[in-house]
């Protein structure tokens, strides 16, 4: 390592370019379209080509830095030739500490690649459990085609891996070449293409109530509970309602119900948008299953209206003290982490409040009477109930 502990470099800022005119939304314009950052990579090279030979410290080293500084402004540079052509290493030098520690470490990645077993030898149990760890670095579709590998050497169906993969995370390309490898059935392409029947928050025979099951609806799910943390629910609602035409958004805000909200177009944030009677809301009754006779989709009448930001969603008819859906972040009891010094201390119990249920990160209030008044009933009153978990798609 390095015995000489030097001081960082200055960095020489570019002057700005002299213009007496007022600078344009045109001007930014062609500035970004012709940028190019190809000199910070060839000066990169070459500084490292002269530290290897020199040291760090040397002046072709020092004259490269000051270009360095000049070109990642996206001022235009010219290299010297005398720099441009670092002359070989002596054999003799002592090795580059970066160089050092990248065969170090590619060494050790080779060792520990070749010490690890073929999964293709595993057991059918075996290949569940490696399928089934949470804690893993490699992407949705590499994990299938290790299962679609070892399929192909120990035999068996594809559909009984299908319930270990988080399908909503692979792209439309990916999702195609997964169903092509299960077999012909009526269930199949749903549960490729269709995100919501991997939801924990419905089930597909509820789905099937409202047709919602069909694999013509590409539901791709953008936020999770299970996976996302409630407090960014409705920041990821609110850009997803300027975003995208079509959304639905399921909330569990009691044991005995789920609410799902449809809104099919793009909506302005921040603003009072009218909606008319192009959203439904749909309730999922939990206590009497699939086949309860509370199932109810409900469609918004023509004077109906929406606002939603990053930390409110209110749909109400006309004017909105007659509001039908109020989703807010609501009131938070910080009593048991108030005197917390520490930023992270905090973070982690108010985290414990939520989990624990003292806190809610997101609450919310339904005029169940405008579904139906047998859903009031078997329900009670939803009024700034906690939501205890949440899809979006």
């Amino acid at each position: 390592m390095p015995s000489i502990i030097s001081e960082p470099a200055q960095y020489p800022g570019a002057k700005e370019a002299v213009t007496f005119r007022p600078i344009t939304h045109q001007d930014r314009l062609e500035y970004f379209a012709r940028y190019s950052s190809v000199s910070l990579g060839r000066v990169k090279n070459l500084y490292l080509d002269w530290a290897k030979l020199k040291g760090p410290m040397s002046p072709e080293c020092q004259q490269l830095n000051r270009l360095f500084s000049q070109c990642v402004d996206g001022n235009r540079i010219k290299i010297p030739i005398i720099l441009e052509d670092p002359p070989k290493k002596n054999p003799d030098m002592d090795d580059f500490i970066l160089d050092v520690l990248h065969r170090a470490s590619s060494s050790r990645i080779q060792l520990k690649l070749s010490a690890q077993e073929n999964p293709d030898a595993f057991s059918f149990e075996a290949m569940e459990v490696l399928l089934s760890n949470e804690h893993r670095a490699i992407s949705e579709f590499e994990r299938i085609r290790m299962a679609y590998r070892w399929l192909l050497k120990n035999g068996g169906d594809f559909s009984d891996f299908l319930p270990f993969f988080n399908l909503g995370l692979l792209t439309d390309e990916q999702k195609a070449w997964t169903l092509s490898l299960l077999p012909i059935s009526a269930s199949g392409p749903s549960l490729v293409m269709n995100g919501l029947l991997q939801s924990d928050l419905v089930e597909p025979a509820e789905l099937e109530n409202f047709q919602l099951h069909h694999p013509i609806f590409h539901w791709k799910p953008i936020f999770d509970s299970s996976t996302d943390r409630l407090e960014t629910f409705l920041s990821s609602v609110s850009r997803s309602v300027e975003l995208f035409h079509k959304k639905l958004i399921i909330l569990r805000v009691d044991e005995r119900l789920t609410v799902a909200i449809y809104i099919p177009q793009k909506l302005e944030k921040g603003q009072e948008c009218q909606v008319g009677a192009a959203v439904r809301v749909f309730a999922f009754p939990r206590s009497q299953g699939s086949n309860s006779s509370r199932y109810r989709v409900v469609p918004t009448k023509v004077n109906y209206r929406l606002f939603c930001d990053d930390n409110v969603l209110q749909l109400y008819d006309g004017k909105r003290a007659n509001t039908f859906i109020f989703l807010s972040e609501g009131p938070q009891n910080d009593s048991s982490y108030r005197q917390e010094k520490s930023s992270g201390d905090r973070r982690r119990q108010k985290q414990k409040t939520f989990e624990d249920g003292t806190n809610h990160a997101c609450r919310a209030s339904i005029a169940l009477d405008k579904i139906s008044k047998d859903v009031q009933r078997h329900v009670g009153r939803i009024n700034r109930s906690g939501i205890v978990a949440a899809v979006r798609v």
